[in-house]
């Protein structure tokens, strides 16, 4: 009885976060207006797995929100994102799609928005055809300007809980993301110093709070695994 009690609450939790305004500050200090950051909107079907080089607490949408703006001090970022989604392929199977991540790199100046994008399948074939072969692009939709995603090398692991081999993460988690140095670098630079730092061995996975254990069972569950879980924890 306390377990479900604990799982309620867990879920109630979950539900009120995706109840707010899908938009996450990434900077330190008091919020700033629109003008004086860049703004990346990330789509429900991607989920971001390192900005720099740092895994980021808050940046992946939960409960199929549409999208996510995240806001950043002006600069440059390489945000390393994969396309994830669940297909239903009948009246009672699904499959989670996920391909390998790819390099969005935006230089962003204070007012910039930045959408990232790509070419959205029309069916769980094409899905799985982008699984080792994804490509995108981020777009600023007042200059027109569209900028390729670079190929990060990345694998994507499909177990449960570690999801990508050759990426060494900084740190654990962060709520924040400085931009990268303008001096010495370029393109895919981040990806590429991660990928030789690691060796042969796939980095672990760090711990996961019971929350973060219910986020990711949620994510892979099935319509009707869902419905069945609510209904258990209504009674």
């Amino acid at each position: 009885m306390l377990f479900r009690v604990s799982i309620l609450a867990l879920l109630t939790l979950l539900l009120a976060a995706c109840a707010r305004s899908p938009v996450v500050q990434l900077y330190d200090g008091p919020a700033r207006s629109d003008s004086n950051v860049v703004t990346v909107r990330v789509p429900s079907e991607l989920e971001v797995f390192t900005i720099n080089g740092e895994e980021v607490e808050g940046v992946n949408t939960f409960f199929s929100t549409e999208y996510k703006d995240l806001k950043f001090a002006p600069g440059r970022y390489e945000i390393l994102a994969y396309y994830k989604e669940l297909w239903q392929l009948d009246a009672d199977n699904h499959e989670i799609v996920k391909t390998n991540p790819a390099n969005f790199v935006v230089d962003g100046k204070p007012g910039d928005m930045w959408i990232l994008g790509f070419e959205k399948p029309q069916d769980v074939a094409q899905a799985r055809a982008m699984e080792d072969s994804f490509h995108g692009w981020v777009e600023n939709p007042v200059s027109g300007e569209k900028v390729a995603a670079e190929e990060s090398k990345l694998v994507l692991k499909r177990g449960f809980m570690a999801p990508i081999t050759g990426e060494e993460v900084t740190t654990a988690t962060t709520n924040s993301v400085a931009p990268q140095a303008a001096a010495g670098v370029t393109a895919g630079a981040s990806a590429a110093a991660a990928t030789e730092k690691t060796s042969s061995v796939a980095p672990q996975a760090p711990p996961a709070s019971y929350l973060d254990t219910l986020k990711a069972q949620w994510n892979q569950a099935t319509a009707e695994e869902r419905r069945e879980f609510l209904q258990w924890i209504s009674q």
